[in-house]
């Protein structure tokens, strides 16, 4: 246990780091994109990435499949059964791999020169292939080792060598955007870091595991439910990445641009929440899998604690944001960025994304793909028919509430089933926690809008953003406590607990 709890420790300081230098690099690049190049080719860019993004689609559902079959064998120390496992996922990984090649270059000669863009046909045919050459690599060498490392818990290794990944390839791009407006140098920089980073994962792993043997009798059964998985992530990729492609089709490239540039923003918010949340799912996964009674006291904390947190984030992304993003796009006339409806719209859809991941972990940590994913096509089906309806009659805030119309019934259906067919309790014990923290959201909404705050200076903006950030997460934490004091109480006897070993 004290192994573990050193690699959670690990995994939340290298998160931690990794995120900070993520945010601070990840706003760099697409300003000088902005200022270089316009808005429209910001959009075209943003929209290649989108595309490469569903690509991950084609090993999404084997990767969570092999994660959920590896929570209990690797906990049991059951190496020869996991050494089949990833067997079986290899050979799945190769195959899919080939058919991603194939796929990358149709996709290429389509976008380079079927759809007109400002950017040179041959330039962006190459542009494509290049994104594509690491996914490649990972595919046919390094993916499986990933998932491994990523349920052994020590997600730290990968958050390591992607914060040097950043630094590196952000400091050669931005060297690259400084001497040349070459835009095949600035992805061939990427490239060559990329394939470097995962080559050391994969050395990494091999030295770490060697009782891995890939050779072993593959066991498919164990990850037979890929398929399930697959419309799941298929759902979440419809959720993150459609809204940019509509845009791009029933808008135009700068109307994708502004989405973009909000996006920067949310995103990074995300993958931060993201990141500190995976430093310890692998301990719930196995917890969950080996000791039901300790996992069951301690998820209704977790549950509080996390709905919270999420609920204090993007509420002070809403009072705060907007003057940031008119500070980060000044100067930029192409497009018009200051859009209040719009920042609402996205505050609202994290906060459903984000706030059900919780109960979203109990199908994940029991395998239930296959009872769940059918919720997974409707969601799809709202999100895409909503989005495309509501974009032709209010434009690029239409694709957003398509998202949140079919994130409100996917919230409802996982919060029902988690509760009632895994947990076998009320569901009021999830929708309390978001009562609560709705009411909050509320009551600092009717305070502060989204523009209280327009076009004020950093630095009185900052001076406010403490001021009023203190008061904000003080209710957040009476209101949480004074109607779940159990989860406080949980919480502080853990750490005790902890402290006591």
């Amino acid at each position: 246990m004290a192994n573990k709890d050193s690699r959670i420790k690990h995994n939340l300081i290298s998160s931690l780091v990794y995120q900070v230098v993520l945010i601070s690099l990840s706003f760099l690049l697409p300003r000088l994109y902005l200022e270089n190049f316009g808005s429209e080719v910001n959009g075209v860019l943003s929209t290649i990435k989108q595309i490469f993004t569903y690509m991950c689609l084609l090993e999404a559902g084997v990767g969570l499949a092999t994660t959920q079959a590896l929570y209990k064998r690797i906990g049991e120390k059951d190496y020869k059964s996991a050494s089949s496992v990833l067997s079986a996922t290899n050979a799945y990984y190769i195959k899919t791999g080939i058919v991603y090649l194939v796929i990358v270059l149709i996709i290429a000669a389509v976008y380079a020169y079927a759809i007109p863009t400002s950017i040179d046909s041959n330039i962006l045919f190459f542009i494509v292939i290049l994104n594509a050459v690491p996914a490649l690599f990972s595919y046919f060498v390094q993916a499986k080792y990933r998932i491994l490392m990523e349920v052994d818990g020590r997600k730290y290794v990968i958050n390591n060598s992607e914060t040097i990944l950043q630094l590196a390839s952000n400091a050669g791009k931005i060297l690259v955007l400084l001497l040349t407006d070459s835009l095949i140098l600035i992805q061939l920089v990427y490239c060559i870091i990329a394939l470097v980073q995962l080559s050391f994962l994969y050395f990494y792993a091999k030295r770490r595991y060697r009782w891995l043997d890939l050779k072993a009798k593959p066991d498919f059964e164990a990850i037979s439910q890929k398929n399930s998985v697959l419309v799941h992530q298929l759902s979440g990729m419809v959720f993150n990445n459609t809204d940019v492609i509509l845009i791009s089709v029933l808008c135009d490239f700068k109307a994708v641009s502004i989405y973009a540039i909000y996006n920067i923003f949310f995103s990074q918010v995300q993958n931060f929440i993201t990141s500190v949340v995976s430093s310890f799912t692998f301990a719930l996964g196995q917890m969950f899998n080996t000791d039901r009674e300790k996992f069951d006291k301690l998820f209704n904390a977790y549950e509080t604690f996390y709905i919270m947190v999420t609920f204090i984030i993007y509420t002070l992304m809403a009072v705060f944001l907007l003057p940031l993003i008119q500070i980060y796009t000044s100067g930029i006339n192409d497009a018009e960025y200051t859009n209040t409806f719009l920042l609402l719209l996205f505050v609202i859809m994290n906060l459903l994304a984000n706030g059900k991941l919780p109960v979203n972990g109990i199908i994940e940590y029991s395998g239930s793909f296959e009872k769940t994913r059918l919720h997974a096509v409707w969601e799809m089906v709202i999100n895409i028919t909503v989005s495309v309806v509501a974009i032709i009659y209010f434009g690029i805030c239409g694709a957003i509430l398509g998202t949140i119309a079919a994130l409100i019934y996917r919230c409802i259906v996982t919060i029902h089933y988690s509760n009632k067919k895994v947990l076998e309790r009320s569901t009021f014990s999830t929708y309390k926690v978001w009562i609560i923290n709705g009411a909050v959201f509320l009551l600092v909404m009717a305070v502060f809008f989204v523009d209280a705050f327009s076009n004020m200076s950093f630095l009185k903006l900052l001076l406010n953003g403490i001021i009023h950030s203190i008061w904000i997460v003080g209710l957040y934490i009476i209101a949480n406590f004074a109607f779940n004091k159990s989860a406080f109480k949980t919480i502080l006897e853990f750490c005790r607990g902890k402290k006591n070993q």
